[in-house]
C-alpha cells in the first residue's frame, strides 16, 4: 500500500499533467446608448456582431442589425475565436462600434449602412484563409 502523503503527490501530479480546455470569459456588457427616444444595445447571448435598436415608449424592437460577421476555424475552438462587441457611441446620426479585435465600424441611422472605418467585415482567426 501507498502512504497517504504518496498518494495525494500523485494525484496532485496528474492535476498538474492533465489539460485544462480554456475556456474565454464572458464579454463584458457594452452600456446602452439613449438618442432621440431610441435605446440602443448590444445582446451578447445572441449573435457576435449584433446591435438592436429598441423605442423607448412603446419597448419594440425597432431593427437588429448586424455590423460583422464572424468567421469560425473548425480546428480550433470557437470560445477562442469570439469577437464581441466592446463599446457603442452615438452622434451625427450614426453609431461608431468597436469590437475586440479593435476594429471600427459605423452605422448610419437613417439607411442602417455600416462603413468599415478599421479592420474588416468578417472578423476571423489569424492563419484562415
Amino acid at each position: 500500500m501507498m502512504p497517504m502523503g504518496l498518494k495525494m503527490l500523485a494525484i496532485g501530479g496528474l492535476l498538474l499533467v492533465t489539460p485544462v480546455h480554456a475556456k474565454r470569459l464572458p464579454p463584458k456588457p457594452v452600456p446602452p446608448i439613449v438618442a432621440e427616444g431610441v435605446k440602443y444595445t448590444v445582446p451578447h447571448d445572441v449573435l457576435m456582431g449584433l446591435v438592436v435598436a429598441t423605442d423607448i415608449k412603446s419597448r419594440t424592437v425597432l431593427w437588429q442589425r448586424q455590423i460583422y460577421a464572424v468567421r469560425f476555424n473548425p480546428d480550433i475552438e470557437q470560445d477562442v475565436q469570439a469577437c464581441y462587441i466592446t463599446s457603442l457611441a452615438a452622434g451625427s446620426g450614426k453609431l461608431t462600434i468597436k469590437n475586440e479585435r479593435g476594429n471600427v465600424y459605423e452605422l448610419f441611422l437613417k439607411t442602417l449602412q455600416v462603413q468599415t472605418k478599421v479592420g474588416g467585415s468578417v472578423v476571423q482567426w489569424g492563419g484562415m484563409k
